[in-house]
């Protein structure tokens, strides 16, 4: 045996390694961890509440099963229109077009989304969907969009590695508009034909068309005074189509027929669906219960945590209500309350800190306050006595007009309307003589100094730079060309018009000043009429 034999046999020591900080013979094992700052703070060996958690972070932002998801009370009757006509479509193949309109984040995306996974569970092989959206997609973009979609909806459809049919992605998004939904068409005909020839069941042909649902978010960008040549083919494709189509639109404008040309409104079934908003306090109090209340036993902290919500929400008088109350005297949006109570329920580090939170609120208040701190604000705060009495001035003026419309001499009549009036109400003191010396002696002026017109110029002019003020011209986007062509005009004539006459609309309505100026204040009751 050799000398290499010999050693292979004898059994090899591994010798540890050496980890820093370790002493000689200390097992690598018993080496602690290092903390992060967390690890003191965070209680990780609560695996229940980590569960309870997590729940809640799903129901806030939606992202729960389809099964388990909860539909607020406000909404049931809209959904269950939704729900008619989706069925309809899909299961007995007839062809709808609707247009759902409500300001944003009012649930419309949200509810088709909804009956639609609803539907995937039994009739998934039977629609496919095709989305748009008019801020991402312009008419050609729209078509190679539909041509796309289409093309991958039906080969998860078919799950199969044949080719659908001969025609290639380009040669579909090829050519004009019509042109491109007749080969849509076709397709689209050519595929349930071929299905129907491999179930080898010709009394079933029906049952085996499929349904395209279009969902088409902000429509309205398509129905300009220009061409609505893809709204045209979209709405044509509804009654002339072999293949059941339904059109779902979603828009934020509640004029949007009046937006559609004649030949498009003609095709168009008229079906408008607007989306309720919470009318009363008990509707918001109800859709925060159901966002904050947990239905299925994931943790062993449900049930108490449902009572201390439903203690919450019971007491008028607890700060929980007071915030819902607020909003929905304010804003009325529930995603802006879902904003402020997401950041309270991911930053608890267990269970007695999350309710303590959600009793004392003291996460949300900091929240409201950080949201009335933009740019805005913080120009506000750094205003003069002068600037700020000019600018409620002009925002009691814009607040009485019926277009919210004033101007420099209106806001000037205002202010010195104002002054005067607090003047009036200081108390004088008549002068007094001295008999040894004969002397008159004259108490100092305690009254406001009203600033002439010509002094306050310079801080309207300073008022405008800082976008306290917008020239009327300048506002917003124009719904139509008689409107751009007004406000052309005015933007062309306005180096003639006098500076005294110049209409403005304001950046900051008198109802904000009231919530940002303090109390303490002098000018704090001009900020009501």
């Amino acid at each position: 045996m050799t000398i290499n034999e010999v050693k292979m046999s004898q059994p090899v020591n591994l010798i540890p390694i050496k980890r820093p900080g370790s002493e000689e013979g200390e097992d690598a094992s018993s080496i602690p961890k290092k903390r992060t700052i967390d690890d003191g703070k965070r209680n990780d060996s609560d695996p229940d509440f980590s569960l309870l958690q997590r729940r809640l972070l799903q129901q806030l932002n939606g992202t729960l099963p389809t099964d388990e998801k909860m539909i607020f009370t406000y909404l049931q009757d809209c959904q269950q229109e939704i729900d008619r006509i989706i069925k309809q479509s899909v299961i007995q193949k007839e062809s709808h077009s609707v247009i759902l309109v409500g300001p944003r984040q009012s649930y419309k995306t949200y509810l088709l989304d909804y009956e639609l996974s609803l539907l995937q569970q039994s009739y998934s092989e039977q629609f496919i969907t095709i989305r748009l959206n008019g801020f991402v997609h312009s008419e050609q973009t729209a078509i190679n969009g539909i041509a796309t979609q289409l093309e991958q909806q039906l080969q998860k459809i078919h799950r199969k590695d044949a080719k659908i049919d001969d025609t290639s992605l380009e040669t579909i998004s090829s050519g004009s508009l019509t042109e491109v939904f007749e080969k849509i068409l076709l397709l689209l005909d050519s595929t349930t034909k071929a299905k129907t020839e491999d179930n080898g069941d010709a009394d079933r042909g029906g049952t085996t068309k499929i349904t395209v649902v279009f969902i088409f978010d902000e429509i309205d960008t398509f129905a300009g005074p220009v061409r609505q040549t893809l709204l045209y083919n979209l709405f044509d494709m509804v009654e002339h189509a072999r293949v059941p189509v339904c059109i779902f639109g979603c828009t934020t404008k509640l004029n949007i027929l009046e937006y559609l040309e004649k030949r498009v409104k003609s095709r168009f079934s008229q079906r408008v669906i607007h989306m309720p908003q919470m009318q009363t306090l008990d509707d918001m109090v109800d859709a925060v219960r159901n966002l904050l209340i947990i239905h299925s036993k994931v943790s062993l902290h449900v049930t108490q945590w449902n009572d201390s919500v439903e203690e919450e929400l019971s007491n008028p008088r607890s700060n929980l209500n007071k915030h819902i109350k607020m909003n929905f005297e304010t804003f009325r949006a529930l995603p802006a309350f879902k904003n402020s109570i997401i950041p309270l329920i991911a930053t608890s580090k267990n269970f007695t800190s999350l309710c303590s939170a959600i009793k004392s609120c003291s996460f949300l208040d900091l929240y409201n306050k950080n949201q009335l701190s933009n740019n805005l604000t913080g120009r506000l705060q750094s205003l003069s006595d002068l600037e700020l009495a000019i600018l409620i001035s002009a925002a009691r003026v814009a607040l009485r007009a019926k277009d919210g419309s004033f101007n420099f001499n209106l806001a000037y009549a205002e202010y010195e309307k104002m002054i005067k009036a607090i003047n009036s109400r200081i108390p004088t003191v008549a002068p007094t003589t001295n008999i040894e010396t004969g002397q008159s002696t004259f108490s100092i002026d305690n009254t406001i100094k009203l600033w002439m017109k010509k002094d306050v110029k310079n801080v309207w002019e300073t008022l405008v730079q800082l976008d306290f003020f917008t020239e009327k011209s300048a506002v917003g986007l124009r719904d139509n060309a008689t409107a751009a062509f007004y406000a052309s005009n005015y933007q062309f004539q306005g180096t003639m018009i006098p500076f005294d006459l110049r209409s403005y609309q304001m950046q900051i309505i008198l109802q904000e000043l009231r919530r940002i100026i303090p109390r303490s204040n002098m000018y704090y009751s001009w900020t009501q009429l």
